[in-house]
């Protein structure tokens, strides 16, 4: 057994490595299971990890350590983090204090539960891992099911960052057979895309806004306008191309899309 502490001001993170595995490139697919996920993991157990800080310090919201976690764990060789605790920020600690168990699998793709959005990652049908829900939506081939929020950490000491991040939802994600082709996955991932604008500007309104740690509270009612404009967005993109079927409307959305993510591609990370 290697024990490593690696140790900043905040948080503190901790490896304690079982199994040595060679380290992973820093732009490797790590997937990040929390604590209510329940699937079977296939691989070598790397080791475990700790993200945690006794104190009012920053740098230590669940977004950052998540990140940091990821970073370690590539170090080690593993691409698989499952979340075995979570203590949540209190009065006495305001920092997110997590545990995990890290893990070498072969194909750590196959336990996404989330996919975070990224120009370099579209989606596949593979990653539509939602029962079809025919009942409620009878002539539908298949349903995106994707948002964005917000985190702030507080911070005794400074001003913190608020991050954001755009999601696709794997298991509330669904197709059935007949939709699988790449028109209506061409679709899909429009969906996806509208949803990585509005994140975009919802970074943008609270740049200008000059929104940190120390007000956040003042994040929320912009992010609830922004989130309502991207709802109706992704209505009318639907109604606007008939679910895909109008195919010269679907060509016209796909070119006003990628504009849009360019116009705001100052704001595409936090």
């Amino acid at each position: 057994m290697v024990l490593i502490v690696v140790a900043a001001c905040a948080p503190k993170l901790k490896s304690t490595i079982t199994k040595t595995f060679p380290p992973l490139p820093k732009d490797a697919l790590v997937v990040v299971l929390d604590i209510a996920d329940v699937q079977s993991i296939e691989g070598d157990v790397v080791g475990v990890l700790e993200a945690n800080h006794g104190g009012l310090n920053g740098n230590c919201t669940y977004y950052q350590n998540i990140l940091n976690l990821k970073e370690l764990a590539r170090k080690a060789g593993a691409n698989l983090i499952k979340i075995t605790e979570h203590k949540l920020p209190g009065t006495t600690n305001t920092c997110h204090r997590l545990q995990a168990k890290i893990f070498s699998v072969k194909n750590a793709k196959k336990y996404e539960a989330k996919i975070n959005w990224s120009a370099d990652r579209k989606l596949t049908w593979d990653d539509f891992k939602g029962v079809p829900d025919t009942l409620n939506y009878p002539n539908t081939l298949a349903m995106t099911n994707s948002g964005f929020g917000y985190e702030s950490g507080v911070n005794m000491l400074k001003e913190g960052k608020v991050f954001i991040q755009s999601v696709f939802n794997t298991n509330k994600s669904w197709v059935v057979v007949e939709g699988r082709n790449d028109y209506v996955l061409r679709h899909e991932q429009i969906h996806f895309d509208i949803t990585e604008i509005y994140s975009r500007k919802l970074r943008k309104e609270l740049a200008d806004a000059n929104i940190t740690s120390k007000n956040a509270e003042k994040a929320k009612p912009i992010f609830n306008r922004i989130f309502s404009e991207m709802e109706l967005r992704q209505q009318r993109y639907d109604q606007e191309t008939q679910r895909g079927d109008k195919r010269e409307t679907q060509e016209h959305w796909e070119a006003v899309v990628k504009l849009e993510l360019a116009k705001y591609e100052f704001y595409k990370s936090n």
